[in-house]
């Protein structure tokens, strides 16, 4: 999901969600408050319909299911979402306190800003219902208003609430581009990556080079010993990837047995250097199955490596250092190549 909303909007859309989870007595963490921010923009049809359910009370709020509808609708494109959400939580933390220390400890502001929201969004169409939903909102906040106050305790115990969300706020946002097996960069996190480094290359003459890695004969590997044992190889793999290159270098998953490494700043006979210890390292292990001890032989990788090129698009660096993997795989593995056009 792409979000356009600015400040104003955004903030708006995050004081509805919150009065409304409330009400449906939803647990707020950054799954469910990613569903109900959606809700409110109504861009999907089919979400839209499906949680409409939960707000008449026709269907009861269920984790499993709103687990399974942030995946299929919001969690696939990207993490943007939750970083919106993030940054949305703070201010509207903010807000909160700002109401509460402006009126004394006492909601009625908050019903009036509620009111003013409801007319700022006369003009606005992405947004269902929005003046129904507000009016219905506004009896709520009242009501609440008059069956408790709020104190400096209740306060202090929503802003640990909020801070709790932020940090699974970010534990998410890692897992979304992390791959869980070998704990690199998965290949969402590599493609955001290089579209930046590709703008930074332009904004700020930056050298980027990228490795292609991938592990030679690894399909005879998961057939002798198994994915498991595969698996175990990947892991090593990576293990080294990440031991050579630190700093702003990104060492991801590319898919399957295959890597990709973005290297700023290094002139590309230093970056063809470390990719050959990496070869060399690998080459030299002596790896065993853990069960029994038994070798599992010689494991190699070969790299293929191109810098980018002032009028790349990123497809074009990484065809051009498929290409040079190709060719070290052609030239008898276990090697280095860059790319030669």
């Amino acid at each position: 999901m792409q979000y356009q909303q600015d400040q104003a909007q955004a903030q708006e859309i995050a004081r509805l969600v919150f009065p409304l989870m409330t009400r449906l007595n939803i647990p707020m963490n950054p799954v469910n408050y990613a569903l109900w921010y959606e809700y409110q923009l109504g861009r999907c049809e089919e979400l839209v319909n499906a949680l409409d359910e939960i707000q008449s009370g026709k269907q009861a709020y269920e984790p499993d299911q709103a687990k399974a509808l942030f995946l299929r609708y919001v969690a696939t494109p990207g993490v943007e979402a939750l970083e919106r959400i993030e940054i949305e939580v703070c201010r509207l933390l903010a807000d909160v306190v700002q109401i509460v220390i402006d009126t004394g400890l006492d909601l009625g502001k908050y019903s009036n800003l509620l009111q003013s929201c409801s007319s700022r969004l006369e003009s606005v169409d992405d947004l269902r219902s929005i003046r129904n939903l507000v009016t219905t909102l506004k009896t709520d906040t009242s009501d609440m208003a008059d069956a408790s106050r709020l104190s400096a305790g209740a306060l202090k115990e929503r802003a640990d609430e909020i801070d709790v969300l932020r940090a699974e706020l970010d534990r998410v946002r890692q897992e979304a581009i992390k791959d869980p097996l070998t704990g690199l960069a998965n290949r969402r996190a590599f493609d955001e990556r290089l579209a930046d480094s590709l703008d930074d290359s332009l904004q700020q003459l930056k050298k980027i080079c990228l490795l292609m890695v991938d592990i030679d004969h690894f399909k005879q590997i998961n057939d002798k010993h198994g994915h498991q044992i595969g698996d175990k190889i990947l892991q090593y793999v990576a293990s080294v990837l990440k031991k050579n290159f630190k700093g702003k270098d990104l060492v991801a998953r590319f898919g399957g047995d295959e890597f990709a490494v973005i290297v700023e700043n290094a002139p590309i006979a230093g970056v063809k250097r470390v990719a050959e210890t990496i070869c060399e390292q690998i080459h030299e292990s002596t790896l065993k199955r853990t069960d029994t001890g038994e070798p599992l032989g010689t494991v190699t990788v070969s790299i293929g490596c191109d810098c980018l090129k002032p009028d790349d698009k990123p497809a074009d660096v990484v065809k051009r250092a498929d290409k040079a993997l190709y060719d070290a795989k052609q030239n008898g593995r276990n090697r280095v190549e860059l790319y030669r056009s």
